[in-house]
């Protein structure tokens, strides 16, 4: 097969880029600039931060709805992010009015774009909080989830997160804050485990992100083979990198025997493509970007040679919950779901789950509820509450094949 040269990489991940968001059916979609006018009847920020349940009570109280807020990247550098995020979301909605709704009323999402950066993403939260919703999912990136969990205190309704950085929960503790994916540590962890015990490697190579999705890795990675007295060599990044010869190099003539790799969607592609042009030919364990379809399909399938992934989901997973979400999925959208689609399908589905349990739509029940979650099974995983509101406590390992994710197994890591 013809290797795809670095200028055709670049012109594809800023295609992939330009790809715009789609809003599904049932669904407010507001943009998150500062500009934006809300519906006449929505409330403003300040009202909903009155009070234990004024932002439940304005959701709860009007009409045969119950309003649940979306913060997801419609536009910015990962918009198909934002598209599955909205996508799941709104499937999971279109399936509980279906079947009835929740507490004898429909459920409808208000979306707004965070755009995957923190200003944006801190306009979206605080867009979502002035429409009187009784939760809200998403978002995703951990600094974007860092910026927002103190106006979603302030408003007192629960958030429900797929971001997965550990210093959501070992640098705050916002009782409003729910993790609807496996932390960093469980996840790093496990590529540690896998890279170490499976593979027996016996000097692993670390490339991760400067941010703080990468960075809080490198910490649990770092930790666990100093832990375990064996030798790593540590090479970051930055956010938007386009040339990682050095950093590669220095990992290959370090002689190291396995590399982990926790970076973002489009610094992952470029990963892979430049450890297979200079050469760094070992077994490889990323994090769950290169498990991810529209990751994987910027890569030719040689440079995947060799690749795992620790990840929350892949389709190729047999269980006979996925495969009917999956067949779902794709009856409703022509295509097969990923990560991001099976967070926020399976999120609202928590909390319809949490409503029916408190028998309730006001927001402290709803997080009362939230948090005495045990083995609600979704197709992400098992959901279960700890005391710091984490809901998965497991990963599931990947070998890419002709440039796929084919699961391996699930490994369910103990508090």
């Amino acid at each position: 097969m013809k290797k795809r040269n670095l200028k055709s990489l670049m012109a594809a991940l800023l295609a992939i880029s330009m790809l715009a968001g789609c809003s599904g059916g049932g669904a407010q979609t507001a943009a998150s600039n500062a500009d934006t006018t809300a519906p006449a009847d929505s409330g403003s920020s300040a009202a909903a931060n009155e009070g234990e349940s004024s932002a439940g009570d304005a959701g709860a109280a009007e009409g045969d709805t119950i309003l649940i807020g979306v913060s997801a990247s419609i536009t910015g550098s990962a918009p198909t992010n934002g598209m599955r995020t909205e996508q799941g979301a709104q499937m999971a909605v279109d399936e509980i009015n279906a079947a009835g709704g929740v507490l004898g009323k429909q459920l409808e999402l208000y979306v707004a774009d965070d755009g995957g950066v923190q200003d944006t993403g801190i306009n979206a939260t605080n867009l979502i909080a002035s429409q009187g919703v009784v939760a809200q999912v998403g978002p995703t990136l951990s600094g974007l989830a860092l910026a927002v969990e103190g106006i979603v205190s302030e408003a007192q309704y629960p958030i429900l997160v797929g971001a997965t950085s550990p210093k959501l929960v070992t640098t705050i503790d916002n009782q409003w804050l729910f993790r609807v994916r496996a932390s960093d540590t469980i996840q790093a962890q496990l590529a540690a485990v896998y890279a170490t015990e499976n593979l027996g490697c016996t000097k692993i190579g670390l490339f991760t992100n400067s941010n703080d999705y990468g960075s809080g890795a490198r910490t649990v990675v770092e930790e666990y083979l100093t832990e375990k007295g064996i030798e790593f060599v540590s090479e970051s990044h930055n956010t938007g990198d386009t040339d990682m010869t050095s950093q590669v190099l220095k990992l290959k003539d370090a002689g190291v025997d396995c590399v982990i790799v926790w970076t973002d969607d489009a610094e992952t592609a470029l990963a892979a493509r430049q450890f297979y042009d200079l050469g760094l030919d070992v077994p490889v364990i990323g994090s769950t970007s290169i498990s991810t379809p529209q990751v994987n399909e910027l890569c030719q399938p040689e440079w995947l040679d060799n690749w795992y992934s620790c990840t929350d989901f892949t389709t190729s997973n047999d269980s006979e919950l996925v495969q009917t979400f999956v067949k779902a999925f794709n009856d409703k959208y022509g295509e097969d779901p990923e990560l991001y689609a099976v967070t926020y399908y399976s999120a609202i589905y928590l909390l319809k789950d949490a409503m029916e349990r408190a028998g309730s739509t006001d927001p402290s029940a709803i997080r009362d509820a939230l948090a005495e979650t045990d083995g609600l099974e979704v197709p992400i995983g098992t959901y279960k509450a700890n005391d710091m509101r984490e809901m998965i406590h497991g990963g599931t390992i990947c070998k890419m094949v002709d440039g796929k994710a084919q699961f391996l197994e699930y490994v369910l890591v103990e508090d």
